[in-house]
């Protein structure tokens, strides 16, 4: 089907047997700007629409071989969203309705017309054709939209089903690993610290941090040694569900990621506690860690609990969060102060945070014995230790040993042996790496002490 060459005008069709009522409708719309195109009968209409495209008809009842009814019916499957009138001679209403049942006619308008009212009732049609056509347009494309965003969605779903699932199943190995080894939470935990390390997208030492501030508010409540094990590494693991998200959503600022990337965001403490469902001995990190962005007012996320009714842990753990996430390295932005990050989580107590939470914060930053202690990113945990040509075999770790990407090596506590030491050398000489290791000598070298492979 073609259009006329002037596409842009409505198209108007007249269809009449009668020549002098033809040239009565032209001179109406002599001045209108349309393209009026005529047809003596009903066959001769249908053609002229099979070539153009017809946005209103006029057609009288009354014509030889084919009714106006009958032209308008056949007309209406060609072209449904053509505005259809019928013009009738006729006074009789019982013959009027039937013409609209079968022609489906949107308006008739008996003869002799009124051309103001005629004028009127057209421009109305051809607005309500114009209307039918947009709404049309919109409906495919919203549709369109609708199917393109159910497929990014399923995409992005599929995606993150799919990395939390071999988060999983990577996690139930290295726990068989652990039970082989007879070490089971300490290997896994271990692992975990270092599947968040190696992700470019996520801060292995603001991990640490963390984990050292909710070590220190913990102490400073009073929790018990057991209660403030698991909230330190509630603290050490708060980002472990970060591994299922797409990287677009960890490596924007919060602020400018679209509403559903926030809510996938969002969604990384509930990952955390399904990739830590197999590990039912860790589940009490894993509701901590789950309810992190709980609220002390109730309107956090995800279950709106208020107050005491969170756990202790969580609200530890969202305040110490909150006070590291200031001092990460911000474009064009003056690193702010202990004192003026701790002003601002101030200003959020009893809202987001625990008071006495804050409160302990507040020790922790401005007492003198913890004023010393360095608060800012440095490489001062990398520049003292001793090589490891210095380290003997019975010599036994003081802290944790770390890489420079913040992995861990070997944890506090391990008694070095001769394939300890041969590993750690491989491991230099692999990585172009010097470690600098913070050991101390014991009496007597276990027979038995586990061996650690780097």
């Amino acid at each position: 089907m073609k259009q006329l060459e002037t596409a842009d005008l409505p198209v108007i069709l007249c269809v009449d047997d009668e020549t002098s009522i033809l040239k009565s409708l032209q001179r109406v719309f002599f001045s209108s700007n349309v393209q009026l195109l005529q047809a003596s009968s009903g066959k001769q209409a249908l053609e002229i629409m099979q070539q153009h495209k017809v946005n209103l008809i006029i057609s009288d009842m009354r014509m030889p071989n084919m009714t106006g009814a009958e032209f308008l019916a056949q007309a209406a499957v060609m072209q449904p969203d053509s505005y259809r009138i019928l013009m009738t001679g006729y006074s009789d209403i019982q013959s009027t309705v039937t013409a609209i049942n079968i022609g489906k006619i949107h308006r008739y308008i008996q003869k002799p017309w009124d051309n103001t009212e005629l004028l009127a009732q057209v421009n109305e049609g051809l607005e309500t054709y114009r209307l039918i056509k947009k709404n049309k347009e919109l409906t495919k494309k919203i549709a369109v939209q609708n199917k393109q965003l159910k497929q990014l969605n399923t995409n992005l779903e599929d995606t993150v089903q799919q990395r939390t699932q071999q988060l999983k199943q990577s996690l139930q190995q290295y726990k068989t690993l652990a039970n082989n080894r007879g070490n089971e939470q300490k290997a896994t935990l271990e692992v975990l610290y270092n599947l968040i390390s190696i992700n470019p997208e996520i801060n292995g030492q603001f991990a640490l941090k963390i984990s050292e501030t909710c070590n220190n508010i913990a102490n400073l409540l009073g929790i018990t040694p057991p209660g403030v094990e698991i909230i330190t590494k509630a603290g050490l693991y708060s980002e472990l569900g970060k591994l299922g998200l797409p990287s677009y959503c960890l490596n924007k600022p919060y602020d400018e990621l679209t509403s559903a990337d926030q809510k996938h965001f969002m969604r990384h403490p509930q990952l955390a506690e399904e990739i830590l469902t197999p590990a039912v001995h860790l589940s009490v990190m894993s509701e901590i860690i789950a309810s992190q962005y709980e609220q002390y007012n109730g309107t956090g996320e995800p279950l709106q609990r208020a107050g005491k009714n969170i756990h202790i842990g969580s609200r530890i753990l969202s305040v110490a969060r909150d006070f590291w996430h200031e001092f990460l390295p911000k474009k064009n932005i003056q690193e702010p102060t202990k004192e003026q990050v701790y002003k601002l989580i101030m200003l959020q107590q009893g809202i987001l945070y625990d008071p006495k939470v804050v409160e302990a914060l507040g020790k922790l930053i401005f007492s003198n014995e913890n004023n010393k202690e360095n608060i800012h990113y440095s490489e001062e945990e990398f520049s003292n230790g001793i090589h490891i040509g210095e380290i003997s075999i019975g010599m036994r770790l003081s802290q944790n040993l770390y890489n420079r990407k913040h992995m861990l090596l070997l944890p506090k506590g391990h008694v070095f042996c001769a394939k300890t030491i041969n590993n750690l050398q491989s491991y230099e000489k692999r990585h172009k790496e010097t470690l600098l290791i913070k050991a101390e000598k014991v009496e007597k070298c276990p027979d038995q002490a586990v061996q650690k492979n780097v």
